[in-house]
C-alpha cells in the first residue's frame, strides 16, 4: 500500500528526535539549478507536509554538469522535472509546482530556502519571507536560508526569524549588486560534487533547527555562515 511504502522510505531515521516535526513543516524552495535541485531530493527523502517548488527555467544539457538532470529531462521546466524525481527517488507526492519565477506577487511562508544565481532574485525572496517574518507570526519558526555557489566553493547563509542580528548582517553585507558579485568562467561555474555538497550542508542546518524545536538535550548549532573551500577542504562557520 501506499501508507507501507511511505513508512518503508523513511524507516531508517523515523525515530530521530526531528522526524515528526519535519513531516509539519511547509517548505519553499526556489532556483532548482546546482543547489535547489539536490536540496529538493534530500528534503523530499524526508517527507515534510509540503515542498512548494519554483523555477522557471527549461533543462539544457549543459545542466548535467552540475544539476540533478538526466537525458529524459532535457526540453522540459525544470520545476516539472525535480517534481517527477522526488515522486520516483523519494516517494514523494506533496509537491506544489510552479513552473514561474517568485516574485513580489508571490506567496511567502515561514521556512524558504533558495539557490538563485542571482542578487536581485535573492533580494526578492528574501524581502517576502521579511514581511512574513514581520507579521504577527512565531518568528521562532521562520527560517531562511541562501545557498551560494562555484565550481569548488561555496557559501550558505541561514537566518532565523527571531535572529534580528543576522538579519542586519546579511542586509547590510551581502545583499549587495549584481555587479559587484565575482564573475566566473562559463565552464567553471559548476560542478556535481559541489552541489551535492552544499545541499547537504543546505539540509543539514534545515534539520538542526527542527530539532532545536523538539528540546534536545543539548542545542544544535545553526550558524549564520557556512563556507567551504574544496582546494583545501576546510570548512568554516560563523554564528
Amino acid at each position: 500500500s501506499a501508507t507501507l511504502q511511505l513508512e518503508e522510505s523513511t524507516s531508517r531515521f523515523s525515530s530521530a528526535i526531528w522526524y515528526e516535526a519535519i513531516t509539519q513543516k511547509n517548505i519553499i524552495l526556489a532556483g532548482l539549478g546546482g543547489i535547489g535541485s539536490y536540496v529538493a531530493f534530500l528534503l523530499a527523502r524526508m517527507h515534510p507536509l509540503r515542498i512548494t517548488f519554483y523555477d522557471d527555467d527549461i533543462v539544457e544539457a549543459a545542466n548535467m554538469s552540475g544539476q540533478l538532470y538526466g537525458n529524459s529531462n532535457v526540453g522540459n521546466f525544470k520545476a516539472d522535472s525535480i517534481y517527477s524525481m522526488v515522486k520516483n527517488y523519494a516517494n514523494f507526492y506533496s509537491g506544489n509546482v510552479q513552473s514561474t519565477k517568485f516574485t513580489d506577487a508571490s506567496t511567502p511562508g515561514p521556512i524558504m530556502i533558495c539557490g538563485f544565481d542571482n542578487m536581485a532574485a535573492r533580494k526578492t525572496f528574501y524581502r517576502r519571507w521579511k514581511n512574513y517574518v514581520d507579521t504577527p507570526t512565531d518568528s521562532d519558526k521562520c527560517l531562511f536560508i541562501d545557498g551560494r555557489l562555484a565550481a569548488e566553493e561555496f557559501q550558505v547563509f541561514c537566518i532565523q526569524g527571531n535572529d534580528i542580528r543576522a538579519m542586519e548582517l546579511y542586509e547590510n553585507e551581502w545583499l549587495f549588486n549584481d555587479s559587484e558579485a565575482e564573475e566566473t568562467l562559463c565552464s567553471y561555474k559548476q560542478t556535481t560534487f559541489m552541489a551535492n555538497m552544499i545541499g547537504s550542508i543546505i539540509v543539514n542546518l534545515f534539520v538542526n533547527f527542527v530539532a532545536n524545536e523538539c528540546e534536545p538535550l543539548f542545542p544544535r548549532d545553526v550558524p549564520f555562515l557556512t563556507t567551504y573551500d574544496a582546494s583545501n577542504m576546510y570548512f568554516k562557520v560563523e554564528m
